[in-house]
Parts: C-alpha cells; sequence; structure tokens
C-alpha cells in the first residue's frame, strides 16, 4: 500500500500492477458527511423514471436517461430492486445501484473532494499533464442485493487514443470480501482493451449502443483464478489503470459497501467521453 504524497516507488508500482492502494487519503468525517449529503440527495429524489443498471454485458441495457447523465445527478436502481409489477421492492434508500454521474460537477461537498490539492497531486505523481474529470458516481452495493459487477476495463466506456482512462476509487466504508470489495488481475492493462462501447450508428433499429471488438491483446473477462482481492479500510484509495481488468462479487452480507468513484482521462483532444462533454480539472 502506498499513502500521500505519492512518489517514484508508487508510479513504479502503478504501472507494474496497473493499480495503487493509497491508505487514508480522506479521513473519516470527510466520508461520513459525503455519506450523509448523498443521504440528503436520496430523501429529495422522487423515483419517477426507474432506471436499473447492470453490468451484466448480456443483460446491459442503455437509455437516453443513462446517457444524459454526464452532467447532472441520476439515480439508477440495483436489478433486484423492482417488483414484478413495477414497484420498489424497498425503501428508494435499499433499492440504488448508484447515483450519477455529474456529482463532481453538480454537487458542491463532491466537488470539494475531487477538488482538494492532494488528489490533484496523487493523479499527477502518475504522470498526467492535463487530467480530465469526465465521470463520477457513489456506488451503494446494497445489504443483500449489492450486484456482482462483471470483470470489465473502464477504458471500454472511456476511451481515449491512446488509452489514459484513470479511476479514482474512494472507500466511504470498510470494503472486504463480504460485503464486495474490489478484486483486479495485476498487470493486466499491459494487454490493451478489447472493446469500445459506443453509440450504435444504427439506433433505432438495433439497441441504443453497442460494443465493438478492438485490438487483438485483451481477454474478454478473466477467470477468478487470475483476480486478487484487494480489501481497502474506510477512506482509502484505489487508483485503477483504465485498462486493468477488475470487477467485485455480489454483496450477501449485512453490511452495505459505499464508494465515491471518479473517472478522468488525460485531455489531449477536448473530445472525451461517451457524449464529448469535458469537465476541465
Amino acid at each position: 500500500m502506498a499513502s500521500m504524497p505519492l512518489g517514484a516507488a508508487d508510479r513504479e508500482r502503478f504501472e507494474r500492477e496497473g493499480y495503487l492502494v493509497v491508505e487514508g487519503a480522506l479521513d473519516k468525517k470527510t466520508c461520513r458527511d459525503m455519506m450523509s449529503r448523498m443521504a440528503e440527495l436520496i430523501a429529495a429524489w422522487q423515483p419517477e423514471h426507474l432506471s436499473v443498471f447492470t453490468t451484466k454485458q448480456e443483460m446491459r441495457q442503455t437509455d437516453e436517461y443513462f446517457l444524459e447523465s454526464s452532467d447532472k445527478i441520476h439515480f439508477f436502481l440495483e436489478e433486484k430492486a423492482l417488483a414484478e409489477d413495477g414497484s420498489l421492492t424497498a425503501d428508494k434508500s435499499l433499492c440504488l445501484n448508484k447515483v450519477g454521474h455529474g456529482l463532481h460537477d453538480q454537487d458542491p461537498l463532491f466537488r470539494s473532494v475531487t477538488q482538494r490539492p492532494e488528489i490533484a497531486q496523487a493523479v499527477g505523481a502518475l504522470g498526467y499533464v492535463s487530467p480530465d474529470l469526465v465521470q463520477s458516481m457513489y456506488i451503494f452495493k446494497q445489504p443483500h442485493i449489492g450486484g456482482e459487477v462483471g470483470t470489465h476495463q473502464d477504458s471500454t466506456f472511456l476511451y481515449t487514443d491512446p488509452c489514459s482512462c484513470l479511476g479514482l476509487w474512494f472507500a466511504l466504508e470498510d470494503a472486504t470480501l463480504e460485503n464486495g470489495c474490489l478484486w483486479a488481475i495485476p498487470g493486466s492493462h499491459r494487454h490493451g482493451i478489447s472493446q469500445v462501447f459506443h453509440r450504435n450508428p444504427e439506433y433505432p433499429e438495433g439497441p441504443l449502443c453497442i460494443f465493438r471488438d478492438v485490438g487483438d491483446g485483451a481477454s474478454k473477462g478473466g477467470e477468478d483464478g487470475e483476480l486478487v482481492p484487494l480489501p481497502v479500510k474506510q477512506g482509502d484509495l484505489v487508483m485503477i489503470h483504465g485498462a486493468v481488468q477488475h470487477m467485485s462479487k455480489e454483496n450477501t452480507s449485512s453490511k452495505s459497501r459505499h464508494t465515491f468513484q471518479v473517472h478522468l482521462v488525460e485531455d489531449t483532444s477536448g473530445r472525451v467521453g461517451i457524449d464529448g462533454v469535458s469537465h476541465e480539472w
């Protein structure tokens, strides 16, 4: 594990493994404040558009509500949160998979956390010169129903050439083997990405967005035997290379696993993200 400020050895570890665990990036009070603020946002949310989020590729559905969320605060449900009649199976606060994708822009508290100088320093220590914040989300990993996030690469969804996506994964609660911590395949980023997720030019004759195979280096998915767990404590940060194969398993425990996640890219073209929306750091 690393600690702030990051140094040359930390960058070497990141470049070798494709991820870096940074202890104590956020203090416990900040974590509690972010969780309290999210509770306020949920209390004010009136569930009119019910959008379910899944990462299972054979079930993945993308709608306009999802695509229009890059500069907004939208709410997405767990797969198991809807009853057969379309109603919520529990209180709305326990049915959410995530809230995103413009928290870092639209909410003062989340914006202040992402703009902290020590966070910018950590990103710069990994070699980023002009990082552009393109997406943020709050993940709940609800007790008992928090769904599995299948093995994937972030750069599939936030594609740049060359690959430059970096994920910042802040643990607002302890992330354990029981409640769905991250798992990753060390060094898998060196093989490149296998797919790109983009708008379907034939829509509405087909789905709104589709996957397209690219390159020939990366395997699609990954076997559990290759994955290593990354349990972390409240306030820790996991920095994730966009081409690293990673996932998290279902939360079958009675404890939630709240995280705040930010994705950035190196801004060289001015056109980034699924809709080209730019958010400068």
